[in-house]
């Protein structure tokens, strides 16, 4: 089997483990219906910026969805298997706890699903922008406009988005109210 059927086969299989419908994957990653058809049939492919969402919306790792092994390899497979079978028989409390154990690592997200690159620094040029009044606020509304579109898993992000917007507005405010001449300023004259 290619890539491209082994990954079709594998969307079309990870999204109906989840018991979505094409029609909500679509959805969730503002896509078509007939793109996720297309990825499915194996007569397109996800682009390289869906592959992430894909891996989270389907909790798995995107070697998965290629089909490659991502937790151990065969080998190490079987000397694990050798290890439980030879505690299953020593010891059963100690092989039921690796077990559980075992199992529960080899479903978690991987890092870089949570934490990557792109998202460290859209932090940073939030928490940077958060100090320039109105490039600031320009740069702020554009990235919390540019994660809603694009990358909606990223709720740290649009939280300090909004955090960095409210700042900025803040700045707004308090230059205006500094430097703009105001019409209300009353003056109070002695009155002889």
């Amino acid at each position: 089997m290619n890539n491209s059927s082994d990954l079709s086969a594998k969307l079309k299989e990870a999204r109906q483990k989840k018991g979505l419908s094409q029609n909500t994957v679509a959805e969730m990653l503002n896509v078509s219906r007939q793109a996720v058809s297309r990825w499915e049939t194996g007569k397109g492919s996800p682009d390289i910026n869906t592959l992430p969402m894909l891996s989270e919306l389907y909790d798995v790792s995107i070697d998965e969805l290629f089909g490659h092994e991502t937790s151990v390899s065969e080998n190490q497979s079987q000397n694990i298997e050798k290890e439980m079978s030879h505690l299953d028989e020593t010891s059963p409390e100690i092989a039921e706890t690796a077990k559980k154990t075992a199992s529960t690592h080899s479903n978690l997200p991987h890092a870089s699903n949570i934490f990557n690159q792109e998202h460290a620094i859209l932090i940073l040029l939030l928490v940077l922008s958060s100090f320039v009044t109105f490039a600031g606020l320009i740069a702020s509304l554009y990235i919390f406009i540019w994660t809603w579109r694009n990358r909606r898993h990223y709720k740290l992000v649009l939280i300090l988005a909004i955090i960095c917007i409210l700042i900025g507005l803040n700045h707004l405010y308090i230059f205006a109210y500094t430097f703009l001449p105001s019409s209300y300023i009353s003056t109070i004259e002695k009155v002889s």
